[in-house]
């Protein structure tokens, strides 16, 4: 199959979950809003894109090129971005990562991506909780809808 013409692909809100897009070429393609989890990008082009909170988590990356491309609310939580190309770190500031994220080494995660860990190690106390005694109910008759009398 050949190239396609006419401009860039519009994949904005597309559900492409494990989706398989290797050595794609998807130079300023529109990804915004799209969830892409779990997918295989290896190889694609995706400099001059717009991926603006579009969801990748879990996806392959390798030799990926996002030259120029719009990450703000990206999420890239658990991706392996190693072998990332033309990645910068102002794109990784506005993109939403984890402690689980890898990237290349002349990168470093924003502050922001650990601070949303969890920390499993001391979970919050739970709140105290007040118990009364229960009041004393007076006697009800069902019957004539008052309070039974008793003699």
């Amino acid at each position: 199959m050949g190239p396609i013409n006419g401009g860039p692909i519009n994949l904005a809100a597309a559900r492409l979950r494990r989706a398989s897009l290797r050595f794609a070429t998807l130079s300023g393609a529109n990804f915004e809003g799209a969830d892409l989890s779990g997918a295989d990008l290896s190889d694609t082009r995706l400099d001059q894109a717009n991926l603006a909170d579009a969801d990748f988590r879990d996806a392959v990356l390798d030799r990926t090129d996002f030259a120029g491309a719009k990450l703000t609310g990206t999420t890239l939580s658990g991706v392996n971005l190693s072998k990332a190309r033309n990645l910068t770190q102002a794109q990784l500031a506005e993109a939403l990562g984890d402690a689980s994220t890898s990237l290349p080494p002349h990168l470093e995660k924003p502050s922001f991506w650990l601070a949303t860990a969890v920390d499993l190690a001391e979970p919050p106390a739970p709140a105290p909780v007040e118990v009364r005694a229960p009041a004393k109910a007076a006697r009800v008759s069902w019957l004539v809808g008052g309070p039974l009398q008793t003699a």
